[in-house]
Order: structure tokens, then sequence, then C-alpha cells
């Protein structure tokens, strides 16, 4: 298994593939609380002029053939920094 580390709006851009989440991963079920943690996150990222923020591991499979990648982990934070985005 290969690991790189990318920036998280190159996982949105869709220059180049499309984002997946198989039907068996669990449904969205981040609460406000877990919103609220990764939101302060990035608060906090501003507040101290860092350039970057670790938003965890994201495991994709898929993308070789196609223009789709699996998300087989990290969907949770995936769809709440879409949710973050689309709401500024």
């Amino acid at each position: 298994m290969k690991g790189t580390a990318i920036p998280i709006y190159e996982m949105f851009d869709g220059s180049k593939t499309k984002l997946q989440i198989p039907v068996y991963q669990r449904n969205y079920d981040w609460k406000v609380p877990n919103c609220q943690q990764l939101f302060d996150d990035l608060v906090d990222m501003v507040k101290e002029d860092r350039d970057t923020h670790f938003f965890g591991s994201i495991v994709e499979i898929g993308g070789d053939y196609s223009s789709k990648l699996q998300i087989i982990d990290g969907q949770q934070r995936l769809t709440t920094v879409y949710l973050l985005i689309l709401d500024y």
C-alpha cells in the first residue's frame, strides 16, 4: 500500500476523479460535537497561521481504470468538509 499526502482541495476539485462512497459503508452519522471539533480545528489552524491541518487518513480504492474513487475510510470527514465548503 502506498500513502501519499495531498491537499484536501485536490479531493474535491473534480479534475481527476469522482468520489464515491460504497453502499456498504455506514451512513453519515456525525453529530454537532463531531462537526464542531473539526470546525474548531480549522479555525485554530487559521488563528495559528498554519498552512496545513492533518485531517486523518483517507483510504480509497479504484481510479486505475475508471474515473471513480471509492472511499473506504474517511467518508465522515470528507463529507463534513464538503458540507462546510458548500455552506461557505
